[in-house]
């Protein structure tokens, strides 16, 4: 399986502008970087009367765990710059597929947004939104100033998640991570489809044994493959799979079919029948078939950069399409 990075080397470089100035064109610098798939937040606070504000963003990034750290960017021309600028409190609310009209709202300079949506106060008060994936309750820990925006560093002073889904923004266009588990199950209908997942866990990754000793990774049992049924058959072992994205998706001409695999992790112990396998041990493990060997030796790698990406292709040659970074 030969990979490569889709789309590298197809387009010329824009050439910068003058020393100390802007790109000659704002517009294709912004599109550039919207080629970052990204998560979608709304950030919270309130102003010193106590009035909530609010605004989207996905310019939002973990910066430490000890101490907890994380940030967000302000634009200086927002109309609640200077709310947040004062605060000694806010909040990050982690948006879900379902909240795409609440993104919408805190895009907008609507005047009663909160009278508009769901949400409780948390610590100092910030507002913290019904629905949402995980919420950070922050206090503020440093302001760096950044050309047109301001660079708000918190501290996480409490948090809380949830199950779900999370709303993408790629391209300026919102996009839903759990919608291609629908169009997934469309392509597994047809004969041959098999689905599986790459999981990992403190231990390493786990696969399971086969009849004859070699490892192969976990896959959805019955006739018509579901990630549903993938998921029940594990959590019958005592497992709980954490299913993030699409991981790779592959016609295996060598086996016959196509392959669908994703990406994850997983609590629990190895039960009779699965290895926990450390990722330094997975090139030298006999992997049952050559497709998914190649594929956990791309895994092991992306583990180490920190970046994870689609695989498009057959079994032996194909492009990923980077999708996440540390």
């Amino acid at each position: 399986m030969t990979t490569r990075d889709a789309g590298a080397g197809e387009h010329p470089l824009h050439p910068p502008g003058p020393p100390g100035g802007a790109l000659p064109d704002p517009r294709t610098l912004r599109n550039a970087l919207g080629a970052f798939a990204t998560g979608v937040t709304v950030i919270t606070t309130r102003q010193q009367n106590g009035t909530p504000r609010g605004f989207t963003a996905n310019s939002f990034t973990s910066v430490s765990l000890s101490p907890p750290l994380l940030l967000v960017c302000l634009a200086k021309s927002a109309h609640s710059y200077q709310a947040f600028l004062e605060a000694e409190h806010f909040a990050v609310n982690i948006l879900s597929e379902e909240q795409r009209a609440v993104s919408g709202l805190f895009a907008s300079r609507a005047p009663d947004k909160f009278a508009r949506c769901a949400w409780r106060s948390g610590q100092g008060g910030a507002p913290l939104l019904k629905g949402a994936l995980a919420t950070f309750c922050c206090t503020r820990e440093r302001l760096v100033d950044a050309g047109d925006h301001v660079i708000l560093i918190g501290r996480i002073q409490a948090f809380a998640t949830t199950e779900g889904s999370p709303l993408g923004y790629f391209r300026g266009n919102y996009f839903s991570i759990g919608l291609e588990r629908d169009l997934v199950q469309v392509a597994a209908a047809a004969e041959g489809t098999r689905i599986g997942a790459i999981l990992s866990g403190p231990r390493g990754v786990l696969l399971r044994v086969t009849g004859d000793g070699r490892l192969a990774l976990p896959l959805s049992p019955g006739p018509v493959p579901t990630l549903a049924a993938l998921e029940a058959a594990l959590r019958a072992d005592a497992l709980e799979p954490r299913v993030d994205f699409l991981y790779a998706a592959f016609d295996d001409r060598a086996v016959g079919g196509h392959a669908i695999y994703y990406h994850g992790n997983v609590r629990g112990a190895a039960p009779a029948g699965y290895r926990m396998v450390p990722l330094p041990d997975l090139a030298a493990e006999p992997i049952v078939n050559a497709a998914e060997r190649q594929m956990l030796c791309r895994y092991a790698e992306e583990y180490r950069n920190g970046a994870f990406g689609i695989y498009q292709g057959n079994e032996i040659e194909g492009s990923v399409r980077r999708v996440s970074g540390a």
